[in-house]
């Protein structure tokens, strides 16, 4: 997936999900997003939505997050 960074250069990410618990709340279903090409380190972002069609599912919780983290900026 290609992204625009704050210079207006685009960025080409590669992302998986997988689903996770946590030992805190072993009854929460959530999702952890791997996004590589943002850095160093691959990005992390946590999630709590249903994990139906995966591929799509990491593309919205990284333009969410990318979206998020623009504000910020």
């Amino acid at each position: 997936m290609d992204f625009k960074d704050k210079r207006g250069r685009s960025v080409q990410c590669k992302m998986s999900c997988i689903p996770v618990r946590l030992c805190e709340f072993p009854s929460k279903e959530l999702v952890l997003t791997v996004v590589y090409g943002f850095g160093e380190k691959p990005m992390l972002p946590l999630s709590n939505l249903k994990m139906q069609e995966k591929k799509k599912l990491c593309h919205i919780i990284t333009k969410v997050y990318l979206e998020r983290w623009r504000i910020e900026e």
